[in-house]
């Protein structure tokens, strides 16, 4: 059972526009971003960046580096930033030898981290992991799949004293494809690999949220189906769950994702297709700490069928914002989801924003980041604008005008990361822009 909480109503302070529901806010004070300044090395191609804070403000970012030389050889690497913008020196994470794609970072309370990523040993693809301590300090490394099978994709989350689960998918000779999870506590130890269903066998990545009690939620995608299971702090894993509704065996569900509130209460959500309407939209289902599951929702507007991106995240109190792109305009779009499970009216962001993601502080206050179209027939470029927690949104910042694939953290009081990748004459390389000001109930100050 959840201990009471103190629930604040996401407001939405609407001036009506003729785009299907759509309105728009006012605006508060806007603040300026660091100027971009960029942390992979020079001499390299680095891509597919991601970036953590622990509670104190310090953050981790990592990446890939693959050499411009034949074979092209690929490496993990990161770099610390402190809290008073000291920026550590760049560590190299994974052995030579592989092939590392989509590494993941997840930093506990105290700054103690865990980074995993998939690579190919020459033999089989696998999910590896590496814990790295607060001062840099390297853990040994660790396969975290067993070898044999061919792993895809993974995802990392851990708990406030740095216990940590380790997903992704395990196809077999058969074909199938399974959820896959793993323990990983923070002296170091491994429970054995879990197998998380087993029918049907078309499983994507689990995603996985702690609460601050050390309790999980994961949930995935396999195939017509949206399951889910509940993983206690002390191990237990729950019966498996279905989420998804009971529909057309040849409808399809992808990206599932979970967010979680302070007391084990969970959103799971996931893109929808529909064989019937021949549409894509968001829709979600709420999973209470104590098993509960709630009605299905479609979460995106009716009249918006063809979502292609979306990103969802949360405050400590369950106040959410789910934001999603139209493939056929590229419109990017923002609602705010209450504790309550009240979906706010969309807001216009953009006319022209892909590649978008939404992060949160414990508050709600936070910031939405997306690539543009880019300036002066650039490729992209990478824009945001920050959101309070009563919703109401700033103007938009063009934080680069040359800039792709951006990514973006918070601190829990609301200071802003945003990575992306820049294109120079000879590099591909990684940069950064860090938000010196953070948000407060009376607007955006410094």
């Amino acid at each position: 059972m959840a201990r009471p909480r103190t629930r604040r109503s996401v407001a939405i302070i609407a001036l009506a526009l003729s785009l299907a529901g759509v309105v728009s806010i006012p605006a508060p004070a806007s603040a300026a971003f660091s100027q971009p300044l960029s942390i992979s090395p020079a001499g390299y191609d680095s891509f597919e960046q991601q970036q953590a804070y622990d509670r104190q403000g310090d953050a981790l970012f990592v990446w890939v580096r693959e050499s411009h030389d034949y074979p092209h050889p690929r490496y993990v690497q990161f770099k610390s930033r402190s809290y008073n913008g000291r920026w550590g020196t760049t560590t190299t994470l994974s052995p030579a030898g592989q092939a590392p794609h989509s590494p993941q970072v997840a930093v506990d309370d105290d700054g103690d981290a865990i980074v995993t990523w998939r690579a190919y040993n020459g033999v089989d693809n696998s999910i590896y992991a590496r814990r790295i301590s607060k001062s840099g300090t390297l853990g040994p490394l660790i396969t975290v799949s067993a070898g044999g099978m061919q792993a895809h994709g993974t995802n990392v989350a851990i708990d406030s004293d740095g216990d940590a689960v380790v997903t992704w998918s395990e196809r077999h000779d058969t074909g199938a494809v399974f959820p896959m999870m793993r323990r990983y506590s923070s002296s170091g130890s491994l429970s054995p690999a879990v197998v998380l269903a087993t029918t049907p066998t078309a499983a994507e990545p689990p995603a996985v949220a702690y609460d601050r009690e050390g309790d999980a939620v994961l949930a995935w995608a396999n195939d017509n189906v949206v399951q889910a299971r509940t993983l206690s702090a002390d191990g237990t894993i729950s019966e498996l769950t279905t989420v998804s509704a009971p529909l057309s065996p040849i409808d399809r569900h992808f990206a599932a994702k979970v967010t979680v509130d302070r007391d084990g209460d969970a959103l799971v959500t996931w893109r929808h297709w529909s064989d019937q309407g021949q549409s894509t939209q968001i829709w979600g289902r709420w999973v209470a700490r104590d098993g509960t599951v709630g009605n299905v929702r479609q979460l995106t507007p009716a009249l918006h069928t063809d979502v292609v991106n979306y990103s969802i995240a949360g405050d400590l109190d369950g106040d959410m914002m789910l934001t999603w792109d139209l493939f056929s305009t590229g419109y990017l779009y923002a609602a705010s989801i209450s504790p309550t499970q009240t979906v706010g009216q969309p807001v216009l962001l953009s006319a022209w924003g892909r590649l978008h993601s939404v992060r949160l502080d414990d508050d709600g206050d936070g910031i939405v980041v997306w690539q543009g179209k880019g300036l002066n027939n650039s490729v992209g470029s990478v824009e945001a604008r920050r959101v309070t927690r009563s919703g109401t949104f700033g103007t938009t910042e063009v934080i680069v005008g040359i800039g792709v694939d951006p990514t973006a953290a918070v601190t829990p009081d609301g200071r802003a990361a945003v990575a992306w990748e820049r294109r120079f004459q000879v590099d591909l390389q990684i940069q950064v822009s860090v938000d010196p000001y953070f948000v407060t109930t009376q607007g955006i100050r410094s």
